[in-house]
């Protein structure tokens, strides 16, 4: 069983998205965790069993990459910008039918610090596993180009996320795609 597919996991969004739903509609200061479990259909206690307090509710489980395609990825010997196109397709697909709460998400983090560092904090957690892939997967390269080759796809696949959520393109996939392949038109901005 994927942890996607884990009572837990599932126990753990349904939280997310009736944090999510009552922030948006009443104001992240005005829900409480007992309004959130009760949302959920949950006990408070079964609330502090996924999460501390109400704003990790709002950011859900950890989005990190999936473990069988990070794993491919990693392992990879094709060409590498196809293998990572097949890795963030893998990844971002599990999003697709969110669009709404990941806008709402990216509202609230707009509005609350908290969320806002929580926000921040899985972006650079993303990034810090994009690095041990890459490290992974190019074991004899410049660490430095590997950091900053991480920053970039994590950025790509952020602007992508953002442009989503807020402009008419329903395709997510196809998004991230075009700001995967806008990196190496970026690097060559420098040589201008």
């Amino acid at each position: 069983m994927s942890p996607q597919t884990s009572r837990r996991f599932r126990t753990a969004r349904r939280i997310q998205a009736a944090a999510v739903a009552l922030a948006s509609r009443h104001g992240l200061a005005n829900v409480t965790t007992e309004a959130i479990a009760q949302r959920a259909e949950i006990s408070t206690r079964t609330f502090f069993n996924h999460y501390p307090y109400k704003e990790a509710a709002i950011m859900g489980p950890p989005p990190d990459y999936p473990a069988d395609a990070a794993e491919r990825f990693a392992s990879g010997t094709g060409r590498l910008i196809d293998d990572l196109n097949i890795l963030i397709e893998s990844h971002l697909s599990r999003f697709r039918g969110d669009r709404e709460m990941v806008a709402q998400i990216t509202q609230l983090a707009s509005q609350d610090q908290k969320v806002a560092a929580l926000f921040s904090s899985a972006i650079l957690a993303r990034r810090a596993q994009m690095r041990e892939l890459l490290k992974r997967r190019l074991p004899d390269t410049d660490n430095r180009k590997i950091d900053i080759l991480a920053a970039a796809i994590v950025g790509a696949t952020n602007s992508a996320t953002r442009e989503w959520v807020t402009g008419p393109d329903d395709d997510l996939i196809s998004l991230a795609r075009s700001y995967l392949g806008l990196i190496i038109a970026s690097a060559e901005l420098l040589n201008d």
